[in-house]
């Protein structure tokens, strides 16, 4: 019988246009998929769902009772909790998405750049990549070895319980573990208080709770399932991975591609993500005129009037690199 597959992402108002290019991106990188696609909502108005219905026949899921009562009932205990932690929780709901054979769950600020194929295929439970602290401590060996200074974070979440953490921006899950029983497992450490004096009020989120949970049940994924444009040195020390190989590109932490920055700021403060928010932006560009043969076509123009004034020659060539 032919594999019943998912994708799932979370989004709302501020994220939606990092969902629109998500899910464009996965369907040109997977002209295969036919599965469900489910975005897993709090709110989110008639016209980002007409926006992201566009693209694909898309399932919409909103957040259940369960968590919603698990908050109120933490921020009657712990009230410094942030403010959008119910929208950081809304994840958990992909373990109720019972009846397929594989649901890959990809974060909404992210971009597909391959075919994800082998993530739908991948015979784990759960399967999921390195997160930040995760490739830190796989690191840290090299650098001891070369008389450098670790970068190991020593008062990161969860130091105490946790070792060799994963992204839960990126996770392939089996059929076993999407049911009711893994989701109220999951679930059921909100009320577990002890666990907010190792994590702290500010970076709980879902990831915790799944490091947590499946501490000893995830397979990792390296780092082209994804690839976070912050972490590129430590991705490309670990997995030997560099953008060229990246089949998922995740916007993970503040910048995030579908908001305007100064570019100047950008060349100084982050020169690194230009090359990502440029890539970003291509597909963006790409989207939005998929249906509008004019803005193409202003393109050619541009890009002719470019070829044939001769630009390239006016930039001076400073040595050749060896």
């Amino acid at each position: 019988m032919k594999p019943h597959y998912c994708l799932a992402t979370v989004t709302s108002e501020t994220f939606v246009t990092g969902t629109e290019v998500l899910l464009y991106s996965f369907l040109k990188c997977n002209p295969w998929f036919d599965g469900d696609i489910v975005i897993i909502i709090d709110t989110l108005s008639k016209q980002a769902k007409a926006r992201l219905s566009d693209l694909y026949p898309v399932i919409f899921k909103t957040r259940g009772a369960v968590v919603e009562q698990k908050i109120v009932l933490l921020r009657q205990k712990v009230p410094e909790l942030r403010a959008d932690l119910h929208l950081r929780l809304l994840s958990l709901e992909v373990f109720l998405l019972s009846g397929y054979h594989k649901v890959v769950f990809l974060d909404s600020d992210g971009l597909c750049t391959g075919n994800l194929l082998e993530m739908f295929e991948h015979p784990s439970q759960l399967a999921a990549a390195n997160d930040g602290f995760g490739y830190e401590d796989l690191i840290d060996p090299m650098l001891e070895k070369l008389g450098k200074k670790t970068i190991s974070t020593k008062d990161r979440y969860g130091k105490k319980i946790l070792e060799n953490t994963f992204n839960s921006g990126s996770m392939a899950i089996a059929a076993e573990l999407l049911s009711e029983k893994t989701y109220l497992a999951v679930t059921e450490l909100l009320g577990d208080f002890q666990i907010w004096n190792d994590f702290g009020v500010k970076g709980f989120t879902d990831q915790m709770l799944l490091n947590i949970h499946f501490s000893q049940q995830t397979t990792r994924l390296d780092g082209r399932y994804n690839f976070m444009p912050y972490m590129e040195s430590y991705i490309k020390c670990v997995d030997g991975i560099s953008l060229i190989d990246a089949k998922f590109v995740h916007f993970a932490g503040r910048i995030k591609p579908w908001f305007k920055f100064d570019w100047q700021q950008l060349l100084v403060y982050a020169p690194q993500y230009i090359k990502y928010l440029q890539l970003w932006l291509d597909v963006w560009q790409e989207l939005r005129s998929k249906d509008k043969p004019e803005l193409l076509a202003e393109k050619i123009q541009s890009q002719f009037d470019w070829m044939e004034g001769g630009n390239d020659a006016k930039i001076t060539q400073l040595g050749v690199y060896e």
